[in-house]
């Protein structure tokens, strides 16, 4: 059987190629792919392909349709399927091997779209365990709609006919996972209606992340079609009042729901492989440690409601992984309960007791929108301690939280982080965490987490007390008197740490103005070798956009002077740290025992003079003026002391903290981890923050890249394409001697 389906699939995929048509195919398919991948991508200036797989759907949606429509249509038409049966081959094998060979030349598309990562290779460092993940997880799609495509196929002899059909069960596939649709179903049928989108659990997938329900889910999506279009096939040859009829109809039935029921009840299905670099979706090393660490049983208590949204309900699937994780990692160190208590007063007290909070959602019931109550939280209990987070929104720093509260109750005394006083114009917010963008609340909010934070006057003859791990020397704009220095360099010398936020220049936000910011600060630090220049930096290729015009026309510019800035080792501090946003930031000069931490791009340079910082899209350097330069870096002394500086105090502000997927704040935090000797929630912190930069050498590269795959790939399946079928038609025309 397996011979003869191979024999069958390769002739099949071999019938591809030689058809004009199966050429115009993939032309349009890569040159609608990069146009609108490319598009995306240099505007996201990430290095991901997230764009491609986002489309994808969308593009298969028309794509296998058009590539399955003749599978068997062709071959009803042609009276060809007859004689195929004639031979010893059965249905079964006649649409295993069709679906083989259509999964393979779609594959084959899929795969020409290599060169676009290869290309995205050249601007920035793609995470190469989730792009394998997100092709294998196109792959499953791909099977499961081409199964679809066949049975449109069965069902009629005009490939238009099938095509349309194979157009409309696919565009059901995908649509019923789309947010509008969903919220269009009544409640109760809404987690149904998603389980059964293959949209949904493609878009699992394209995370790098391969979950055994996602599979389970394609496995029945392909053998739900598979059995209708083996049932096409064979009541055209059976009597419809034969025995042999009605078993065949019974069994296609119990073929489709049990698939239909595993494919429903997959959400509860366990088990994943995370491809993804620095295991994203696994629990890391750190928290195995702080698990182990754990003097005793930590018990987490997940509280949801019976009846949640679809997102809610896709998110708790992942909560429930991750809080079956810990309760695996820790070796009987943490205990996991699920609840879901039932309406009524005494679980509104059991709820109120735990701190959990309701939220009110929207649902569809009776073609109308109507209000909801759910909940979604956890507990952390440790003793007769307890942590609470109140409703999770999102699951993406869920390891994190967990971690970092597990830890908080288990530890006896939490170290102290201290802000200088005196120095500064910058005062502390009225509350911790309220947001002011002048001020490092939310910064100072990010601490308070996982540190005491207090300020510090270091007065005349007092040491700096023991108990405090770091001191912060936030943007100080007037000089320190000889015992503070004297009081500093002490405390470094007994194993304490600094983090100096140092600016040798500073900006007005209203007047643009550059002013020098003479400071004794520079001279303290230049002795341990972190000296901050006054040479203010721009980056041309690595920077963030503005808005810029008048009140009535406003537009976005490149404003090189807020430079976003790269990690320059894999130190923990900086490891897959993402995006930090340097504005107005000056350059540092180190010695041989500092080390650098976070870097411009090559294509950076600074004014010492002249300022002129206003903004200005016809900027233009030239590029042998531009190199890379450091803008913050450690060091270590003999003694123990430890000093991180930076040369820029603004960065850590709430505005540039609390901008959407910043990572200055994870900076701030992992650089005082760092500095404490406390670096276990640093790489966690930083999982969820990759967002890769995409900084090309030149324009040039950019658009050989773009233009190669936009134009070049599909050049050269045209080509490949006119040389195999002008060489066929030469084989046809050629006259052979009797």
């Amino acid at each position: 059987m397996i011979r003869r389906v191979r024999i069958l699939a390769a002739k099949e995929l071999k019938s591809f190629f030689d058809s004009p048509f199966a050429y115009v195919l993939l032309i349009v398919w890569l040159v609608i792919s990069s146009y609108f991948f490319f598009r995306a991508a240099f505007l996201m200036g990430e290095a991901s392909l997230r764009p491609l797989f986002e489309l994808l759907p969308w593009l298969l949606l028309f794509f296998v349709p058009a590539v399955t429509m003749r599978s068997l249509s062709a071959e009803k038409q042609d009276g060809t399927l007859e004689v195929l049966l004639s031979h010893p081959i059965n249905e079964v094998e006649i649409i295993a091997a069709k679906l083989i060979a259509n999964v393979g030349f779609v594959v084959i598309a899929l795969l020409l779209t290599l060169p676009i990562p290869l290309g995205m290779s050249l601007g920035g460092r793609l995470d190469l365990g989730m792009m394998a993940g997100q092709y294998l997880g196109a792959v499953f799609l791909i099977i499961g709609l081409s199964s679809v495509g066949i049975f449109a196929s069965s069902l009629s002899k005009n490939q238009t006919v099938s095509f349309i059909i194979a157009l409309f069960f696919t565009f059901l596939l995908i649509s019923t996972g789309l947010q509008f649709v969903i919220m269009a179903v009544p409640f109760p049928l809404t987690n149904v209606v998603r389980q059964l989108s293959a949209l949904a659990h493609f878009d699992s997938m394209t995370r790098g992340v391969i979950g055994l329900a996602d599979i389970a889910y394609f496995a029945a999506l392909t053998m739900v079609f598979s059995a209708l279009s083996y049932f096409g096939l064979r009541r055209e040859r059976e009597s419809h009042q034969s025995a042999r009829y009605k078993m065949l109809r019974l069994g296609t039935a119990l073929i489709i729901i049990v698939s239909v029921l595993v494919s429903l009840i997959g959400s509860s299905i366990g088990g994943r492989v995370d491809l993804t670099a620095g295991r994203l979706y696994s629990l890391s090393g750190a928290t195995s440690k702080i698990l182990r660490e754990l003097p005793d049983v930590v018990t987490i208590k997940l509280y949801s409601s019976r009846q949640l949204p679809p997102e809610a309900e896709a998110a708790l699937r992942d909560i429930k992984d991750v809080v079956l994780d810990y309760q695996a990692i820790s070796k009987g160190r943490v205990k996991a309960l699920f609840l879901s208590p039932k309406n009524g007063a005494e679980a509104q007290a059991e709820l109120q007791e735990a701190g959990i909070e309701q939220v009110q959602f929207n649902v569809v019931r009776q073609d109308e929108y109507q209000v909801k109550k759910g909940f979604l939280g956890l507990t952390i209990e440790y003793g007769s301690q307890k942590e609470t987070i109140p409703f999770i929104n999102q699951t993406a720093d869920l390891e994190y939280q967990l971690s970092r509260l597990i830890r908080k109750i288990s530890s006896e005394k939490q170290k102290k982080v201290v802000f200088l006083e005196g120095h500064s114009p910058i005062k502390p917010p009225p509350g911790l965490g309220a947001e002011n963008p002048d001020t490092y609340g939310q910064w100072r909010a990010l601490l308070a987490e996982v540190y005491q934070v207090e300020d510090l006057a270091i007065k005349k003859g007092e040491a700096i007390p023991k108990d405090i791990g770091v001191v912060i020397i936030a943007g100080p704009t007037s000089s320190a008197a000889k015992h503070e220095l004297k009081t500093l360099t002490k405390f470094i010398e007994e194993g304490g740490s600094v983090l100096a936020l140092i600016d040798s220049l500073t900006i007005s936000d209203q007047t643009m103005g550059v002013v020098p910011n003479k400071t004794n600060f520079t001279n303290f630090l230049a002795g341990y070798g972190l000296t901050v220049q006054p040479r203010l930096l721009f980056d041309m290729q690595s920077n963030q956009m503005i808005s810029a015009g008048s009140q009535d026309n406003y537009f976005s510019i490149p404003y090189p002077f807020w430079m976003q800035v790269q990690p320059a080792s894999d130190d923990t501090i900086v490891r897959d740290i993402g995006v930090v946003t340097i504005p107005w930031g000056q350059s540092l000069k180190i010695g041989k025992k500092s080390k650098p931490l976070l870097v411009t791009t090559q294509f950076a340079g600074f004014q010492a003079k002249d300022f002129d910082v206003m903004p200005n899209p016809e900027m233009n350097i030239a590029k042998e003026k531009l190199s890379k330069q450091i803008v913050a870096a450690s060091r270590t002394l003999k003694s123990g002391g430890r000093l991180i500086v930076v040369g820029d105090s603004d960065f850590l502000k709430d505005k540039f903290v609390a901008a959407q997927g910043s990572a200055n704040g994870v900076f701030g935090q992992n650089a005082v981890d760092w500095l404490a000797q406390d670096a276990s929630l640093a790489g966690i912190r930083s999982k969820n923050t990759q967002g890769r930069m995409l900084v090309f050498q030149s324009e040039a590269v950019r658009d050989g890249v773009r233009y190669f795959n936009l134009g070049g790939v599909p050049l050269i399946v045209a080509l490949l394409g006119f040389a195999r079928l002008s060489r066929r038609r030469q084989r046809t025309r050629k006259v052979f001697a009797s």
